[in-house]
């Protein structure tokens, strides 16, 4: 007869960046193997991890309006475990306790161990490792691995930005070795995963705190010699580090993607100045030209704040005609909130609200539009597209999701044949500055 266990079931919510993704897929690695399984409804859950963000104010806020939502849950089942890690929790838990009220356990993002430690204080690991195989078997594998996977290549970031506090909360860039990362990428694609993304805070800085030499040009290349891989990406870029061997390995290699996500924040050399970013608008430029030199067909995406204490309207046109000039494929734009604990926040946030929202708002419209005469032009035009989901642009349209090697998005109707992980050719119908659709040709 077999024996039954009281089996815990998970639930993990997921803000920000594409690290954060990355993180939450590790605390999901380490429930599973403690036994628990994942929750058809947050409702259900025995615990609760939200993996929050810190970037923006608005992330943030976002995290406390969540954990105070969970409260109703935690008033009906008292005994629901509520986690909060990410880049909201700082090393002062006290002080993390005080600004993001009602969780039971907090956890840094890097440190599982002390999520562990925590877990083994409220449900400790059986002694007996017969029911411990019990609820290891009673979990499985019990997430299917899709067609795209982010792989993290390293944590941290050595660069204080006066903005920014992820270095504050994921502490020194710290790269990870190279065998791991290639014995994870081929682990995954014997799964069935079709692309991989190697993820890092500055991840073409990867490998300098190594000894020997290596960086993200020879990763890219090892891992580019997996066996039925068929894409390979990577972010998130710092400028600086863009070497030219790096952009020569970007064009050399067929299976990496014609995408690069390079933020540059600012087209104001006053701005970048004060954001510490450590290069000028003409460093940023030569080096978007260097890259389409080398390779035409490549897509540029960045992030850009708005807003920047001080910044003055003619330093924010500096950045509208940065737009013009580059003509990125998509821009990631918010306007700046001070972060406590970084240099900016020592400052007057003298920008404000209503003319950081009009900067945002005209700079978004300047952006559909360039997006818009981009997508206008493969109007027509075949394309390759990786099916990645079953998602909808329209929810009375079933279609499939995908996207091209430039990392523009694409929707195709979802007929008989089941395309998910598929690489299809489609021809362009509509477009839209967010998105095209078209047909497998």
């Amino acid at each position: 007869m077999a024996s039954t266990v009281d089996t815990k079931r998970y639930w993990i919510w997921t803000v920000g960046c594409q690290m954060n993704k990355v993180d939450s897929d590790r605390v999901a690695e380490t429930m599973r193997a403690r036994g628990y399984i994942p929750a058809e409804r947050e409702e259900d859950a025995d615990i609760v991890v939200l993996n929050s963000c810190a970037v923006r104010e608005s992330a943030e806020r976002r995290v406390s309006g969540k954990l105070g939502n969970l409260q109703q849950l935690k008033q009906d089942r008292p005994e629901t475990l509520l986690v909060l890690t990410g880049c909201s929790v700082s090393p002062d838990f006290e002080a993390t306790r005080k600004r993001f009220k009602g969780a039971d356990i907090y956890f840094q993002p890097t440190r599982l161990d002390q999520f562990t430690e925590a877990l083994d204080k409220v449900w400790p690991l059986p002694s007996d490792p017969g029911i411990m195989a019990c609820w290891q078997e009673q979990s499985g594998d019990t997430e299917e691995q899709g067609p795209c996977a982010y792989v993290p290549i390293s944590n941290g970031c050595d660069k204080l930005c006066t903005y920014c506090i992820v270095p504050y909360r994921r502490g020194r860039e710290k790269s990870r070795p190279v065998f791991d990362i290639v014995e994870e990428c081929g682990s995954l694609v014997k799964r069935g995963v079709k692309e991989i993304t190697l993820v890092g805070q500055r991840v073409n800085a990867y490998g300098r705190d190594f000894k020997d030499g290596t960086d993200l040009a020879d990763l890219l290349t090892l891992v580019h010699d997996i066996p039925d891989l068929v894409r390979l990406r990577f972010l998130t870029s710092y400028p600086k580090d863009m070497s030219d061997k790096l952009i020569e390995t970007v064009a050399g290699l067929d299976k990496v993607c014609e995408h690069i996500h390079l933020p540059v924040q600012s087209g104001s050399n006053a701005v970048l100045e004060n954001m510490r970013r450590g290069y000028s608008r003409e460093d940023y430029l030569a080096l978007a030209q260097r890259i389409r030199r080398a390779a035409p067909n490549l897509a540029l995406s960045t992030d850009i704040i708005v807003g920047f204490p001080g910044e003055t309207e003619e330093q924010y046109a500096e950045t509208l005609s940065l737009l013009e000039e580059v003509r990125f494929s998509t821009v990631y734009v918010a306007a700046y909130s001070p972060r406590p604990g970084t240099l900016a926040h020592r400052w007057e946030d003298d920008v404000p609200k209503e003319v950081k929202k009009e900067r945002l708002q005209r700079l978004d419209a300047l952006q559909q539009r360039i997006s818009m005469e981009q997508h206008q032009m493969l109007k027509h035009q075949v394309t390759e597209v990786l099916i990645d989901s079953a998602q909808s642009e329209r929810k009375d349209l079933p279609q499939w999701r995908g996207r091209t090697r430039q990392n523009r998005l694409v929707f195709v109707p979802r007929g008989d044949q089941d395309l998910l992980g598929q690489t299809v050719t489609v021809r362009i119908e509509k477009v839209s500055p967010f998105a095209m659709q078209g047909a497998v040709a």
